[in-house]
């Protein structure tokens, strides 16, 4: 999906049993509208009474919906075993004279980032009004997040080399603070494997 303002719609579906929920995920997750990728999650409910007051696999409390099936990662859950984990973007600071080349004539070139990579991205161009640099998110799996930032990257490279405003375009990422001590790792030895395996120049910022 793609949101140039930050402004995210969602959607909350329940569902008369886990078979049904779960075959809604199935055909909705990944499913292309409008140039869109929809991304689809479950949330199972507490509080749901299996009928009969028994519990088991197939009738227990933990389900897809309102209720039936297994919570992710429990061992009868099938195709929900993954555990389950937060959504983190990948956050990057781009200067501002490059944003209308990464979201192109009419958002085409943002979509196509989107559809190629599977991946949700806000611009938000509107934050920091007159600012040199506006941030951008992107939501998706650790594959998804780098192929989208490498194709951010080569436009913005692109574009400083057709209108000759600069030599290089340093990539920035925005992390939060609570991660930054593992990106760092003991006596700076995680950064330091990250740049000799990518031959990069890496600057944490204070």
């Amino acid at each position: 999906m793609m949101n140039t303002e930050s402004e995210t719609a969602v959607v909350n579906v329940t569902y008369a049993s886990r078979e049904h929920a779960r075959q809604a995920i199935q055909k909705l997750n990944g499913y292309q509208f409008e140039n869109n990728a929809l991304r689809v999650s479950y949330i199972p409910d507490e509080n749901s009474e299996t009928d009969g007051g028994q519990r088991g696999p197939e009738n227990g409390r933990r389900g897809y919906g309102p209720r039936g099936g297994p919570r992710a990662g429990s061992p009868s859950s099938g195709m929900f075993n993954k555990p389950p984990h937060a959504d983190i973007p990948l956050r990057l600071l781009v200067p501002t004279q490059y944003v209308g080349a990464i979201i192109g004539k009419e958002g085409t070139t943002i979509r196509n980032i989107t559809k190629e990579t599977q991946s949700k991205i806000d611009v938000h161009r509107k934050e920091n009004a007159g600012a040199a640099e506006k941030p951008i998110s992107i939501h998706s799996t650790p594959d998804g997040c780098s192929s989208a930032c490498r194709m951010i990257l080569d436009i913005m490279h692109q574009e400083a080399k057709d209108t000759k405003t600069a030599d290089e375009v340093p990539l920035k990422i925005l992390a939060h603070n609570n991660f930054v001590g593992r990106l760092i790792g003991k006596e700076g030895r995680n950064l330091k494997k990250v740049e000799q395996d990518t031959d990069t120049k890496i600057t944490i910022s204070p």
